[in-house]
């Protein structure tokens, strides 16, 4: 499947001009979606490497309802044209599976999570990977994960994180009745192509820090973890593992509270985090918080992001990205208290290392409250998710200069 050239051209000077962006400076394609079923969810999960996509739909009808799906778009840099190489199905395809709630991408392999968030069915959550044959081309299942706790700890496959042969896991805690904070999971590719899990992270056991698993990233030998209190009136906690060289044990080097967010948002790239916290700010206008590893090995906080303009109760911070001096951070440009004109959007940041500071640089807009479910970026692109029950779902890939 390729996208026309006209249509590419005109979508992007369109969503361009809606955000205020010179035409010269940027470029946004629409990549085709697999159907047109309103409610299918395409885009609530998205990943990016290169000039490879990757992107979730978790309410598709692929072999029932709500069976769920995986999509792999490849780039031809030579014609700068995003194709469907590939539609991921799990080997145990059936209804009800939500495959595609959670993806993740790196090289040649691509990770889905088949996730339901209902804690009574947890055990039934499962993570498969997916490789790539360079001799027929095609994508195949090498490997299903799974939980192998027997007492409860959480919702198994609440969100992945692939660095190469290191993949990382999270069972999300229980928000509901409290009994349990849950874990994180870290698995290694053996040389024979099996998975073997390497360490089980846990946070602090004061569940008012926070339940554990909420969200994670992984970059290299470092892991990031966020804990969210949910519907408690207080914040919640991030937690930051590091792989030891000699023991090779992961061990926890830091915790930071204060976060205020009901689903936190966190993402690691190298010796920075990215924490959204839309439950913070001025009015609950929300923000995002960075923190940086200095040169004696120690985390603090660095950077706070917030909107030019922010907005009470404007969500800025629902979700967050983070690849090197480029950040994005999702959020509202409108009052929520109105009925009408509610618009999502991504804010685009970079950091200026003459002034050592972060600054807004643009608006990613297309007058859709969808906007923004899920995001992603690698290098100068930006793969944005837009998934609802009410419509068919849209991916956007924006080009920043």
């Amino acid at each position: 499947m390729v996208i026309p050239r006209p249509c590419l051209a005109y979508l992007g000077l369109l969503l361009m001009l809606v955000a205020g962006l010179p035409a010269a400076r940027a470029q946004i394609f629409k990549l085709p979606p697999p159907d047109t079923t309103a409610g299918n969810f395409f885009g609530v999960a998205v990943a990016l490497d290169g000039d490879r996509a990757l992107v979730g739909a978790s309410g598709a009808g692929s072999c029932g309802e709500n069976a769920g799906a995986a999509y792999l778009y490849e780039r031809d840099p030579a014609r700068n044209e995003w194709r469907l190489q590939a539609r991921l199905l799990p080997s145990d395809c059936k209804a009800g599976q939500f495959f595609g709630r959670a993806v993740a991408l790196s090289g040649d392999r691509a990770v889905v999570a088949a996730f339901r968030p209902f804690f009574s069915t947890a055990l039934s959550n499962a993570v498969y990977v997916f490789e790539h044959n360079p001799v027929t081309g095609l994508w195949e299942e090498t490997a299903r994960l799974t939980s192998n706790r027997t007492e409860e700890e959480g919702a198994f496959a609440a969100s992945v994180a692939l660095d190469g042969d290191r993949l990382l896991v999270t069972a999300a805690g229980d928000p509901a009745g409290r009994r349990y904070g849950g874990a994180a999971y870290l698995f290694e590719r053996e040389p024979g192509g099996r998975w073997k899990q390497q360490a089980r992270l846990t946070g602090d056991d004061d569940l008012r820090y926070g339940l554990f698993g909420t969200d994670g990233d992984l970059d290299g030998d470092r892991v990031v973890v966020a804990a969210s209190t949910y519907f408690a009136n207080r914040p919640g906690s991030i937690y930051l593992f590091e792989r030891n060289p000699a023991s090779g044990a992961w061990e926890k080097v830091a915790r930071f509270g204060h976060i205020d967010d009901f689903f936190i948002s966190v993402d690691l790239s190298g010796d920075r985090v990215i924490v959204g916290e839309s439950r913070d700010g001025p009015h609950g206008s929300g923000r995002a918080t960075l923190f940086e590893r200095n040169a004696e090995g120690r985390w603090q906080q660095t950077a706070t992001l917030a909107p030019t303009q922010p907005y009470k109760q404007g969500g800025f911070g629902t979700e967050v990205a983070l690849d090197g001096d480029r950040a994005l951070v999702v959020g509202y440009d409108e009052q929520l208290s109105f009925e009408f004109n509610i618009d999502r959007v991504v804010y685009v940041f970079a950091y200026d290392p003459e002034s050592r500071s972060w600054e807004q640089k643009r608006i990613l807009d297309v007058g859709e409250v969808a906007f923004g479910s899920a995001i992603d970026l690698d290098g100068p692109w930006a793969l944005i998710g837009q998934a609802s029950e009410q419509k068919p779902g849209q991916v956007y890939l924006a080009r920043l200069p």
